[in-house]
C-alpha cells in the first residue's frame, strides 16, 4: 500500500510541473513570449539561456496553435516560432528536436520563400490569426521559448 501511495505522490508532483517566474502554462510545456526581438540564431540562444531543455515553440496540434495565436492575438504581435528550412529548401524542421514538422498552419500563398525583395525566407512567424508565414531568419522579431513539463515519472 504504501509503495502505492508513493507512486501516486510522486505521479502527482511530476503532472504539475512548475513553470519558471515569467512563463504561462498550457496543457504539459510552459511558454514564454518575449519582450524583446531577435534574430533566428538570437532568440534560439537565448531561449536556452532562460531554462533548460528550452527550444523556439514547436507547434504540433491545431490545439497549440490556437493557444499561442490567442496569446499572439491579446499582444497585438506576431512570434518567431521554431521551425526552419534552413537545411534544406521546403523540407520544415523543428530547430529544437531536428524532427520533421507534421502539422502546418501556412497561411494564404505561404511559404513562399522569398520576399518581395527577393531575400530568402527560411524561418517562420505565427500571426494572430494563427496563420503561420516565412519570414527572413535575421530579421529582429518577438519569439516564443517553450519548455515542456514531464508527463510521467518512471519508477524502477
Amino acid at each position: 500500500m504504501m509503495n502505492i501511495l508513493l507512486l501516486v505522490f510522486l505521479f502527482y508532483h511530476a503532472c504539475n510541473g512548475q513553470c519558471p517566474d515569467g512563463w504561462l502554462r498550457h496543457v504539459d510545456s510552459c511558454y514564454h513570449f518575449s519582450h524583446d526581438q531577435e534574430s533566428y540564431t538570437g532568440a534560439q540562444a537565448i531561449c536556452h539561456e532562460m531554462a533548460e531543455g528550452s527550444t523556439l515553440v514547436e507547434i504540433e496540434t491545431l490545439a497549440e496553435n490556437s493557444y499561442l495565436a490567442h496569446a499572439a492575438d491579446m499582444r497585438k504581435l506576431q512570434y518567431r516560432i521554431g521551425l526552419t528550412d534552413l537545411a534544406e529548401e521546403g523540407i520544415w524542421l523543428w530547430s529544437g528536436s531536428k524532427e520533421h514538422a507534421t502539422y502546418f498552419s501556412w497561411g494564404p500563398g505561404e511559404p513562399n520563400g522569398r520576399n518581395s525583395a527577393g531575400d530568402e525566407e527560411n524561418c517562420v512567424v505565427i500571426e494572430t490569426a494563427g496563420t503561420w508565414h516565412d519570414v527572413i531568419c535575421h530579421d529582429f522579431r518577438h519569439y516564443i521559448c517553450e519548455l515542456r513539463l514531464e508527463n510521467a515519472v518512471v519508477v524502477g
